[in-house]
């Protein structure tokens, strides 16, 4: 017979707390193998490769909708490549965009930074201006 964790040590040998481990649970990610009569959830050893799954997952930027999907392919898939692979490269292309994104910000403010530093102590600053006038609507 497989051995049983109570979470607490399913926790130690994960790494993951117990309180992840239960929002793992309400979120379907994870299921405990059984309860006992007093109600301690009991997981069996794939539930520790499970949470490092999903930990690791989660440090590469996948939502856990998106890591639910590759437990999806893992379980009932047979854990195919080709549909593992579609959702990398959908994260892959997310990324891309977030790191253009972040250029033309990081262009912007340098721009903007210059202009502050070439710009007189006792002038208003026009970045301030256009800031405010943003979160007032104008």
């Amino acid at each position: 017979m497989d051995e049983l964790l109570k979470i607490g040590q399913l926790a130690k040998k994960s790494g993951a707390s117990i309180d992840a481990i239960r929002f793992y649970e309400d979120k379907g990610l994870i299921k405990p193998t059984s309860r006992s009569s007093s109600g301690y959830r009991y997981y069996n050893l794939d539930a520790v490769n499970t949470l490092n799954f999903v930990q690791s997952a989660k440090e590469l930027g996948f939502t856990l909708s998106e890591i639910s999907d590759f437990l999806e392919i893992q379980i009932s898939k047979n854990g195919k490549c080709s549909l593992a692979q579609e959702k990398i490269n959908d994260k892959l292309n997310d990324i891309e965009t977030k790191i253009s994104n972040l250029k033309s910000i990081k262009k912007a403010l340098t721009k903007v930074s210059k202009k502050c530093e070439t710009s007189e102590n006792s002038d208003p600053c026009h970045f301030l201006e256009v800031l405010g006038g943003i979160k007032n609507g104008r």
